[in-house]
């Protein structure tokens, strides 16, 4: 087992994932305020914020950027918190997410790999996030234990409802799939910053 790296670093960890659902869900409302006069939830893609129809589609690209470079060095801050190989492989697939994200800014909608790093982005989000909640489960949280459920679940109910009902948009599943992320994102982290803090406390 580590020794733990120092008082800062579940803070790090807490601080470093609310800042990045904080900027996401800053960078998506305000893109669609600005661009309120056509985009349309139940019709429209997130990623059209950032397309050529935007009215300001750095605003949303560079704006995904940023949140993927909070997502990289969260996943370095895990990495330097996990205490099993669960964690430290969950904590190297949530990095390498934040660089997808960065890439989804990068190769904006229109761009030929969009969809690709757009799809893969949510995939490894996803593992990262079971594993990671595997490893803390582990530790005997329960709170780890319903953010895993919820990881192994995510994509089979995303596509009954997809089956049974049809999703309206493109939109309305990637918001499905952004809040389970932030949930599991947030709990990950606070459990790092629970533990720590635990370990200060003993």
């Amino acid at each position: 087992m580590k020794e733990p790296a120092g008082r800062w670093l579940g803070s790090l960890i807490l601080a470093l994932s609310l800042s990045a659902v904080i900027l996401a869900w800053i960078i998506i409302g305000a893109s669609w305020y600005l661009n309120s006069s056509w985009f349309v939830f139940t019709r429209n893609a997130f990623s059209d914020l950032g397309g050529p129809r935007s009215c300001c589609p750095q605003l949303y690209n560079y704006g995904l950027m940023a949140v993927g470079a909070l997502i990289v060095a969260a996943g370095i801050a895990m990495g330097r918190a996990s205490q099993s190989l669960l964690e430290a492989w969950g904590s190297a697939y949530l990095a390498l997410a934040g660089v997808f994200l960065g890439l989804i800014g990068y190769y904006y909608e229109g761009t030929r790999p969009h969809v690709f790093v757009s799809t893969w982005f949510f995939i490894q989000m996803d593992v990262a996030l079971a594993l990671l909640s595997a490893g803390l489960a582990r530790r005997g949280s329960s709170l780890a234990r319903l953010s895993l459920i919820v990881a192994l679940e995510a994509f089979p109910v995303a596509a009954l409802i997809g089956v049974l009902v049809g999703w309206p948009s493109a939109a309305t599943l990637e918001a499905y799939g952004v809040v389970l992320i932030d949930f599991m994102v947030l709990v990950v982290s606070y459990e790092y910053y629970r533990q720590y803090r635990m370990e200060r406390a003993a």
